[in-house]
């Protein structure tokens, strides 16, 4: 039988591997910030990780769009998206939502180049869409610095809170981001596994949102079968 080839992820924290059978290796390249791989499945499609961890798919991706979009207040008009550089995200929000402004701001180019090769769905916009995204390179954090727009909705699309990424879990970050929000307005954070991420992310974050002044914190826990553990969620809370 002909030896199969698997794209492994290993999870030390949780000290499980994902294996991913694939047909062929499509993409590697360095940018400023992570390691790009794009590999091509036979079930899934196209699939990116970024420093070996699992990110996108073509397909079977739903589950984690599915409940961001679910997350979204349905009367949200501008949103900003931290993160979110394949366009996922946004391109189901400005579709399924009466959104009139989606603002992604992403700080490695290179995901959005490499996401429109080989995620191109993601990509094909109506003419409404096209008028209400809009993309802007750079640091998160820079950018809320700067901001002066309210939002209704702030969506922290992340990588795991690692080298550059680490700033977006931190009480000065997340005190920007309760400041951008208008009144009522609610922020939607990629929280990690709730099977393993719990005393390490979900609390801490809890608690910041608790010490700023958010209200109403929800944490929402999914299946993302090729994520470690299977197991992940998005943290929710509003402006009081």
């Amino acid at each position: 039988m002909k030896n199969k080839k698997i794209y492994n992820e290993y999870d030390s924290s949780s000290g499980t591997s994902i294996g991913l059978e694939y047909e062929k290796y499509l993409h590697q390249s360095q940018s400023k910030y992570q390691n790009i791989e794009i590999i091509k499945t036979q079930k899934y499609g196209n699939a990116m990780y970024l420093n070996g961890c699992f990110m996108l798919t073509e397909k079977n991706q739903d589950f984690y769009h599915n409940e961001c979009l679910n997350l979204v207040p349905k009367k949200a008009k501008n949103i900003l998206i931290i993160g979110g550089g394949d366009f996922a995200i946004a391109s189901m929000v400005s579709k399924k939502r009466t959104t009139k402004k989606v603002t992604i701001v992403e700080i490695d180019d290179q995901i959005i180049k490499i996401s429109k090769k080989y995620f191109p769905k993601y990509f094909k916009h109506n003419k409404k869409q096209k008028e209400c995204i809009n993309l802007v390179i750079n640091d998160g954090m820079l950018f809320l610095n700067s901001n002066k727009e309210k939002f209704d909705c702030i969506i922290i699309d992340s990588t795991d809170p690692v080298n550059e990424s680490k700033i977006l879990i931190t009480l000065s970050f997340l005190k920007k981001c309760f400041c951008a929000l208008d009144k009522e307005g609610v922020i939607i954070q990629q929280s990690g596994s709730p099977l393993k991420d719990m005393t390490t992310i979900i609390k801490p974050l809890s608690k910041k949102y608790l010490k700023i002044g958010f209200k109403n914190i929800i944490l929402s826990s999914f299946p993302m079968p090729l994520y470690p553990t299977g197991t992940w969620s998005f943290i929710t809370a509003k402006r009081a």
